[in-house]
């Protein structure tokens, strides 16, 4: 039985194959990573000639997820996978960050002092505990913010997109060997945050929404089970993922740092509210680590 969903205009798969080719799309991610991480010699040619792991973060969290979008006969704009109507995407991840950005500097902060890592239980029940009352604290400040309506992905956008890549891997590949920072910084900011929204909030949350539907109203963003999916996904990925799997307490922080991700995309219009928020995070963070 086909289901059509009303905001997007487009008939819709059946849910089990939805839910089974948002699965397949996040097997396929999370295999390149486990993959090039079996290969030491690899690994270490990112390291010493770029200066962090470009091409296969590029490859699993972008280009493996777009490919399977374009086999699968879909569009990614429709997917939230769209560089148009930016202003919007922007104004709900500068604002959301006015919340998420102090919360999550003092939660670190705080494990640092207690000497709990957030790989364990304790500081990830800080960190869920942190991220879930950002949740609602992000939904006040962002709550009047109209989500962007664009829903196409132009070939332009995705050139200027692959251009600031290539320059971002030069500037990384010319600078790691004196300031590796430098690249720890770009690769976080341009690669790993809005590599990871893309797949799941992107291609995850919006499939699964089209399916499932968006029956739920919460401070003022369309949301249903897509947004759990998508959350529960991100956990999981982070629980098995090869620079360090079988971690619980990440998972669950993880779970609670994706509700909030997945409402600014939905807030935002597409991935590149999350994006920004998530980017810039990480590379925060990779500045104070």
């Amino acid at each position: 039985m086909r289901v059509t969903d009303e905001q997007h205009g487009i008939s819709a798969p059946s849910r089990p194959r939805a839910v089974a080719e948002v699965l397949g799309i996040v097997a396929a991610a999370m295999g390149a990573l486990w993959i090039a991480g079996s290969i030491p010699q690899w690994r270490q040619w990112e390291q010493a000639t770029l200066g962090g792991p470009w091409l296969v973060q590029i490859l699993a969290f972008m280009v493996i997820p777009l490919l399977a979008v374009r086999l699968l006969g879909l569009r990614a704009g429709r997917l939230g996978v769209t560089f148009g109507d930016l202003a919007r995407p922007i104004e709900a991840a500068l604002t959301a960050l006015a919340v998420l950005g102090p919360a999550s500097g003092l939660a670190f902060w705080l494990l640092a002092i207690l000497r709990w890592s957030s790989f364990d239980w304790p500081g990830g029940l800080v960190l869920a505990a942190v991220y879930a009352c950002c949740l609602p604290l992000t939904g006040m400040v962002i709550r009047k913010v109209r989500p962007g309506t664009a829903d196409s992905l132009r070939p332009a956008h995705v050139g200027i997109a692959v251009a600031v890549l290539l320059a971002a891997a030069i500037v990384s590949a010319v600078t790691s060997p004196a300031v590796p920072l430098i690249s720890s910084v770009l690769l976080a900011l341009l690669v790993v945050g809005p590599g990871e929204e893309l797949l799941f909030r992107g291609i995850v949350q919006t499939r699964a929404d089209h399916v499932f539907g968006r029956p739920w109203r919460l401070f003022g963003a369309d949301l249903g089970w897509g947004w759990i999916l998508a959350s529960v996904l991100f956990g999981a990925a982070h629980y098995l993922s090869p620079s360090a799997p079988g971690h619980g307490g990440w998972a669950l922080w993880t779970v609670a740092a994706g509700l909030v991700f997945g409402y600014i995309r939905a807030k935002g219009g597409s991935f590149v509210a999350s994006g920004l928020v998530h980017g810039m995070l990480l590379a925060v963070a990779a500045v104070f680590a």
